[in-house]
């Protein structure tokens, strides 16, 4: 293969390439783990519990707007900022691209 005018062999080439591909990689999925992705998955043990919480959580909404009330806090609700909150169910586990 002729690259620039320096000659160099294929089998050489790719196999830097792949090097550097692989080191790209390794590096981005390091980023991952530091970026939050800003949701939660939360499982309970059953359908009728989840309804509850999710309707506790959301009784202050209206048609989109949210009231001055919040949900019932706890301890951690000001550190969690909780009033940015959107609560909703999520899709069959089956069906995230994870």
């Amino acid at each position: 293969m002729l690259f620039c005018g320096v000659q160099e062999e294929a089998v050489s080439y790719y196999t830097k390439r792949e090097a550097k591909l692989k080191e790209e990689y390794r590096k981005e999925k390091e980023k991952v783990h530091t970026k939050p992705l800003g949701m939660a998955f939360v499982t309970f043990q059953n359908e009728a519990m989840t309804a509850i919480i999710l309707k506790d959580f959301n009784a202050c909404q209206v048609q989109g707007c949210r009231c001055r009330q919040e949900p019932r806090s706890s301890q951690f609700s000001e550190v969690l900022h909780v009033h940015n909150w959107s609560v909703t169910y999520a899709p069959d586990p089956q069906n995230v691209r994870w």
